[in-house]
């Protein structure tokens, strides 16, 4: 089966221009609520960029994360298809001119595509 290996992420360090631009962000947070100081953000720039690295390490996590069960239902639902359906989603799938990348929804865009009644 072919299909496109995720990359890892890679963390971007924390360098002068990431800590200008969370000095930048926080003072326009701190700005918009000037009268109200218990509003008043009170993280410091390296806390704000490590909780938006960590915020983004999470949602990329929850993205392989939904990744991977949707290839496990394609995988499934693939198991459950008789021969001649299981052979037009092969076909389709190793058709050397398929254009859209080898990715999951597409596996199971092909596996809808041959369960469906035809009308």
């Amino acid at each position: 089966m072919k299909f496109l290996r995720q990359s890892r992420r890679i963390l971007r360090p924390i360098t002068g221009r990431r800590l200008s631009a969370a000095r930048r962000a926080l003072q326009r947070e701190a700005d918009k609520v000037a009268l109200f100081s218990e509003l008043q953000p009170t993280e410091t720039p390296e806390q704000r960029i490590a909780r938006l690295d960590a915020d983004a390490q999470a949602h990329y996590q929850r993205m392989r994360d939904h990744t991977a069960a949707t290839w496990r239902r394609a995988r499934g639902a693939m198991r459950t298809l008789t021969p001649a359906q299981l052979a037009q989603v092969a076909e389709r799938w190793h058709t050397p001119n398929w254009h859209p990348p080898h990715e999951a929804h597409y596996l199971a865009g092909l596996i809808h595509t041959a369960i469906r009644p035809q009308s």
